[in-house]
């Protein structure tokens, strides 16, 4: 007992944020409404000023073929007291046949990174979802489609707006009845340009303390080729957090 407590408290002094992964909740059995929430906030005072607050959220809503699934993630910081960070995305998503080998999706989503100088980014699109294997303890989906975005970066005079591919790996093992582990990897090519790309990796731990509490470990990596100049291409999170699980 002690053990987890000290645990848990190192885990409450890390400068991160939490993490729910999409697939996590796609593995909570059930009809109706379902989700994971989690909030977090850090900071420092002293010889080092330093702030951070972030919430993300994820759910579905489950009919008996089709499901909804949405998801939210906002994240605000300060250095010294001078703002570093203010990035949020919001996501909606529309499955048809969720629980078969072959499913359909239709989304939307809207994001903004200032310290990427990326003022809005919307676009929507559909996809075909396709379960390569699963078992008792492990699954493996692929999904194959395009999507229509606009950007609106700083330093452009005027909007882009283009098609992409969108094509992705996801593979999730539960190690143990309350351990599961996860990695996904997105591959986003510009139709016009394909030199012009987005390559995205998650993976992760998910642990669950209680039937509603869990801790959430991962590592993201996102390398994106259509930024501006003076913005770098690969941004790297460690992240570890506390979730809720409602239904």
């Amino acid at each position: 007992m002690n053990l987890l407590l000290y645990f848990l408290l190192f885990l409450f002094s890390l400068p991160s944020l939490a993490f729910i992964n999409v697939e996590s909740v796609r593995q909570i059995q059930g009809k109706g409404f379902i989700g994971r929430s989690a909030l977090q906030t850090s900071g420092q005072q002293g010889n080092t000023e330093k702030f951070t607050s972030a919430f993300t959220t994820i759910g579905a809503y489950r009919l008996e073929k089709n499901e909804w699934l949405y998801s939210g993630n906002y994240k605000y910081g300060t250095s010294a007291k001078v703002k570093d960070t203010n990035v949020g995305i919001a996501h909606l998503r529309h499955t048809w046949e969720y629980e078969k080998p072959l499913a359909y999706e239709m989304f939307v989503q809207s994001e903004f990174n200032e310290f990427k100088d990326l003022n809005s980014r919307h676009f929507f699109g559909g996809n075909l979802r396709y379960r390569l294997k699963q078992t008792k303890s492990y699954f493996i989906y692929s999904g194959i489609g395009t999507f229509y975005e606009w950007e609106d970066f700083v330093e452009n005079t005027k909007d882009k707006n283009h098609f992409r591919g969108n094509l992705y790996l996801s593979y999730v093992q539960n190690l143990k009845k309350n351990i599961s582990a996860f990695a996904t990897m997105y591959y986003q090519p510009l139709f016009t340009n394909t030199a012009n790309y987005r390559l995205r990796f998650q993976s992760g731990l998910d642990v669950k303390l209680t039937n509603i509490l869990s801790i959430g470990i991962s590592f993201n990596v996102n390398h994106d080729t259509g930024v501006p100049k003076n913005v770098k291409q690969t941004d790297i999170d460690y992240l570890v957090g506390f979730g809720v699980t409602y239904f």
